[in-house]
């Protein structure tokens, strides 16, 4: 059986009309069974209850936040630390950045249907912040802020949504407190902009943010901006879009499996674009080498 996880509003509704195309075209390749959710956050409980009835691959329409939730369902159902039904993704969302670094052709759901019905399967690795897996990067600082403006923008979408919304925060945010110990010993900057752990290269839509990223290296970039002047940060968000921004004297890279952040009070992150709030002060960031399974 083929499970189908559908939210109807990723993309804005987008999902919706995408869902009947794709159910249509994986008729031709086995028995369909659909899963829509009933709120924030159901497609972790979508594929726990697909992988409950026998399916032998997860299906999801949706964009980051839909791939994220169902990845947590089938690491929920996980043996041996890693999932064995393998998912897959039609593009349905706003940023769909997993799927670039995936390199499926998740927009033509032709393809994909092809590409089920050949069964050619990887592992990929999954990120783990504050114990929350995560599939494509997680994220503290100026991307919290981004995320948490997004949710009363109303006009705009997609890739324009993310770029003028982020422009518009990029003069005004103050950065953030915290410290994370350095790959060579040395304690990072007091202050920070912006720090991502990477699974996949692409962030916020149209950031090369880790343009070194590979899903299944068993390991995670590390990218964190200091607290520069607002004046100067444009310069660096605009390299950061061709992928440039790595050797800015104001950018630390380092590729690691494990770092701790340890800041005053918890602080807000994001997963995947999901806004999550820290248990504690102290904030363990982890790798899960091939943890989840894919179609390729």
């Amino acid at each position: 059986m083929i499970a189908l996880i559908v939210n109807p509003f990723a993309g804005r509704g987008r999902a919706r009309a995408r869902a009947i195309v794709a159910e249509r075209a994986l008729r031709g390749v086995g028995n369909v069974r659909r899963y829509e959710t009933e709120g924030a956050g159901d497609e972790r409980r979508c594929a726990r209850q697909a992988v409950a009835d026998g399916a032998r691959v997860v299906v999801v329409v949706g964009g980051d936040g839909s791939v994220h939730h169902a990845a947590r369902g089938l690491l929920d159902t996980a043996t041996a630390g890693a999932s064995e039904i393998p998912l897959a993704v039609v593009a349905a969302g706003t940023g769909n950045d997993w799927v670039k670094s995936l390199q499926t052709p998740s927009h033509d759901v032709t393809a994909m249907a092809a590409r089920i019905a050949a069964g050619v399967t990887r592992v990929v690795d999954v990120g783990e912040i504050d114990g929350v897996p995560f599939v494509n990067a997680a994220g503290l600082g100026f991307d919290v802020e981004v995320l948490e403006r997004m949710q009363r923008v109303t006009r705009l979408r997609g890739t324009a949504a993310y770029v003028i919304t982020a422009l518009r925060a990029l003069l005004g945010y103050a950065g953030y407190a915290a410290s994370w110990t350095r790959r060579d010993g040395q304690r990072s900057a007091p202050r920070h902009l912006l720090t991502v752990f990477a699974n996949g290269g692409t962030f916020g839509s149209t950031f090369r943010i880790a343009p070194q990223a590979q899903l299944d290296d068993g390991l995670l970039d590390l990218v964190d901006i200091t607290a520069l002047s607002p004046r100067a940060r444009p310069w660096v968000f605009f390299r950061a879009i061709r992928g440039t921004h790595l050797t800015h004297p104001s950018v630390t890279h380092e590729r690691g499996s494990a770092w701790t952040v340890m800041s005053e009070r918890p602080l807000v992150f994001e997963a995947d674009g999901e806004r999550y709030e820290a248990r504690g002060a102290t904030l363990d960031v982890n790798v899960r080498a091939g943890a989840l399974r894919v179609i390729a």
